[in-house]
């Protein structure tokens, strides 16, 4: 295994470049894998032969590789980084940003054009197909839309070299397609649009000049198909559930893709035969790392390809098979080289008992079957459960098992219809209830109450797990009467707190207020008596026999307007044996010429 050591550079913002310095080209694996912030390196053999860590990233997704000079690029979801780096035969590296994040970049997948030096994105965030120019010396040129596609969600991008196309894949459920353009952006059309769910992945095999894609269905499901480049010859290769498949690679004899329900790499031969199943190539389940396994990259898919040979081959097998053809299939035919090809590739594909029309030599589909090649199958998961059938009008119909009805037999006739915990079965296609503790064809009226009660309202647990129920009034011999409240325990003990508090509250309140009564209670009352005809307030002159007392403490009021002074009593009376009215008494008679 090759170790490599990372040498940091700072990280702007986005996408990052990284390269590595080489002393030979000998070639050191055929398979690139990027996981977190990792590329793992693989021999077709399933061998590990190489790993690099990169220290500036976070999320590694897209990936493509430039093997004239030995570069390679990555995107990064986290911090969007696209990094150049070179075959593992030396230990450094460095990173150079390429593109910094604006307007909220997600990078998912990315391609090279090594002829044209043009590194392409699909930004599915931003939803666009973009481009940008990347000489082998000097800065990076700017970024140019391609395609604006809002409300396609794009995901996967895939390079035709040799026919200088892209490819892309729109994941929008309610207009899935696969579409390519020039690498100008011209031209641009949709390669496949029906019998689509989510298009995830696409990819392109150089050598056989064929389009891969993956296809998440709805459910579970999930499909790995392949056509012609323009979409016609269109084979379903895999069908298969319990899997996430995101990103697709493939090389001259395999298919490989990432799976994030089990986090591993699965492949299978590209030309399948019966008895071939996808296997695990690497499985990162148990690893330690805390991503899934993202973007993978072929070594022969991407390296030099021979496009010349590579047309040149499929021309030939073209002719091959157009002299093989009877004569019979040329007749009203005309010999120009493209129409006889045309003319074969429809004779020949022509599925599903679909029939060849020989005068525009296309396919006459049998009712059922779309498709340029009569490939796609309008029952195709269709039904959810059931068989699919075609009606007179060629469209597909579901025969529903007994207990499932509608128009894709998605509904269970007997969920919800029993009431009182009857037993649902259907029988002669109509839901039917056994009735455990009622009567009726719903068992809808009660009957056994006792038992019932038993069952709902008896017991304390539902109080107890704090669980809201429906309130029951339940009679057993006419001596049971029990009540379940709707409120639970913790509602209950809610409100006995707060009756405490309150009444906490009011005998403190209660306390201070008898207190502070007994204070003032104990306080002594004063009482102004008037002798004579003078009010208090005009203060005239008074003669000298006149004057204003006090009842009460008189010690402490004037009088006949001169200094208080204390009068001695003659007789002391004691309080506690005297009434007030006696003690008055006795003081207006002390008082009497002011003398005892």
């Amino acid at each position: 295994m090759i170790s490599t050591e990372t040498r940091r550079t700072p990280l702007p913002s986005l996408l990052l470049l990284c390269t590595l310095v080489v002393s030979t080209y000998a070639r050191s694996w055929d398979l690139a894998v990027v996981i977190g912030s990792e590329i793992d390196f693989f021999a077709r053999n399933k061998t590990l032969t190489g790993q690099a860590n990169i220290g500036e990233a976070v999320a590694l997704t897209g990936v493509t590789y430039d093997d004239t000079t030995r570069t390679m690029y990555l995107s990064d979801t986290r911090n969007n980084v696209s990094i150049f780096s070179n075959d593992l035969t030396q230990k450094n590296f460095t990173s150079t940003p390429l593109l910094k994040k604006e307007n909220g970049t997600h990078v998912i997948g990315i391609v090279f054009d090594a002829s044209s030096r043009t590194l392409f994105w699909a930004d599915a965030l931003r939803e666009i197909i973009a481009k940008m120019h990347v000489p082998v010396n000097g800065e990076p040129g700017d970024p140019v839309v391609l395609h604006n596609l809002t409300d396609r969600n794009p995901r996967g991008i895939a390079l035709d070299v040799c026919n200088s196309h892209i490819y892309w894949a729109n994941s929008n459920t309610t207009n899935p397609s696969i579409e390519r353009s020039n690498l100008d952006g011209s031209n641009r059309t949709i390669v496949i649009q029906e019998n689509l769910y989510e298009p995830l992945a696409v990819t392109i095999d150089h050598v056989e000049q064929k389009l891969y894609w993956i296809d998440d269905g709805e459910g579970i499901h999930f499909k790995i198909e392949r056509s012609n480049l323009d979409g016609s010859k269109r084979e379903l290769l895999v069908h298969n559930k319990h899997q996430q498949p995101v990103f697709l690679a493939v090389d001259s004899n395999s298919l490989y893709w990432s799976d994030w329900v089990h986090s591993a790499i699965w492949t299978m031969p590209k030309n399948a035969k019966e008895g071939d199943y996808p296997i695990k190539f690497k499985s990162y389940f148990e690893s330690k790392r805390d991503a899934d396994p993202a973007g993978i990259v072929t070594r022969d898919n991407v390296g030099k390809i021979d496009c010349p040979t590579i047309l040149t081959t499929k021309r030939t097998n073209v002719t091959k098979s157009v002299q093989r053809l009877p004569a019979k299939t040329f007749n009203n035919l005309t010999t120009s080289t493209e129409e006889s090809e045309l003319t074969t590739e429809s004779s020949i594909y022509c599925l599903n008992d679909g029939h060849l029309h020989k005068t525009d030599g296309t396919c006459r589909c049998k009712p059922g079957f779309i498709g340029t090649s009569c490939e796609t199958s309008l029952c195709h998961n269709y039904c959810l459960r059931g068989e699919c059938t075609t009606n007179h009008r060629g469209l597909p119909e579901c025969e529903c098992p007994d207990r499932y009805s509608g128009a894709r037999c998605e509904r269970d006739v007997c969920d919800g219809y029993c009431l009182h915990d009857g037993d649902c079965s259907v029988q002669d296609g109509n839901p039917y209830c056994s009735c455990k503790y009622s009567t009726g064809t719903r068992c809808e009226e009660a009957e056994d109450i006792a038992e019932i009660c038993t069952i709902y309202c008896a017991s304390d647990r539902n109080v107890l797990l704090n669980v809201n129920v429906t309130s029951c009034r339940c009679t057993n011999d006419m001596q049971t009467d029990r009540i379940v409240k709707l409120s639970g325990s913790a509602e209950y003990s809610k409100l006995l707190l707060i009756f405490l508090v309150l009444a906490t509250v009011a005998l403190l309140f209660f306390g201070i207020v008898t207190c502070y009564a007994g204070i003032l209670r104990r306080k002594p009352r004063v009482k102004r008596r008037f002798v004579g005809v003078t009010p208090l307030t005009s203060r005239p002159q008074i003669p000298d026999n006149q004057c204003e007392i006090t009842i009460e403490n008189c010690c402490n009021m004037n009088i006949c307007e001169t200094p208080c002074f204390e009068p001695k009593l003659c007789t002391m009376v004691s309080r506690s044996n005297s009434s007030k009215k006696e003690e008055k008494n006795s003081l207006l008679d002390n008082m009497e010429g002011n003398s005892c």
